[in-house]
């Protein structure tokens, strides 16, 4: 009789035995998404809320640079909504800066005009 085996130097080569129907096994979509950072929605709601309330506005702010710093630290979800809140949150402060500053200065030059008018 005669062996067929192959040389032991030399190994069998593998066969891929997949079939086309069947898929690589990969964690499902609900598996790996992150959950979103709760001080994320929290900034963007306190930004929002600073449209009618401007002090809510300095809760968005504060908020954001919190949810951003969990969020590169837990790798949690939701950096988004820290960013829209941040930049929601400033652009209102700014906006509320600003019609203060005209404000004063309609109301400096009303009480200029009336003091030397008379």
């Amino acid at each position: 009789m005669t062996d067929t085996s192959p040389p032991a130097d030399k190994p069998e080569p593998t066969r891929n035995t997949a079939t086309a129907t069947e898929r690589p096994t990969t964690p499902s979509a609900q598996e790996t998404r992150a959950e979103t950072n709760a001080m994320a929605l929290a900034s963007f709601a306190l930004s929002v809320l600073g449209c009618l309330l401007a002090p809510a506005a300095l809760g968005g702010i504060v908020c954001g640079h919190l949810a951003r710093r969990q969020i590169r630290q837990r790798g949690d979800a939701g950096d988004s909504w820290a960013l829209a809140g941040l930049i929601l949150g400033y652009l209102l402060i700014a906006l509320s800066l600003a019609g203060l500053l005209m404000f004063g200065g309609m109301m400096l030059t009303m009480f200029g005009i009336m003091a030397f008018s008379s």
